[in-house]
């Protein structure tokens, strides 16, 4: 895996972490929630950013490899 890769599905499992951790801790106190704690605000950007990252690696990684095996395929045609 790539830095990109590792660094998005770390963001994208941490935040997913995050809120999980956060509404389990209220679910037993049983504590009305009547705004978005900051908390799960943080979890819910890692998660975008993560998968922002993800979708941005794997598209990346495909368009080299898209035009890395139009390069092998115009070397291959040419030789006899």
């Amino acid at each position: 895996m790539k830095r990109n890769q590792i660094i998005g599905l770390v963001l994208l499992f941490g935040g997913v972490i995050l809120v999980y951790l956060y509404y389990g801790i209220q679910a037993m106190q049983n504590i009305n929630i009547l705004s978005i704690p900051l908390l799960v605000g943080l979890g819910v950007i890692a998660i975008i950013i993560g998968i922002i990252l993800l979708l941005i690696s794997v598209i990346f990684e495909q368009t080299s490899d898209m035009k890395k095996r139009r390069e092998e395929i115009k070397k291959e045609d040419f030789e006899p």
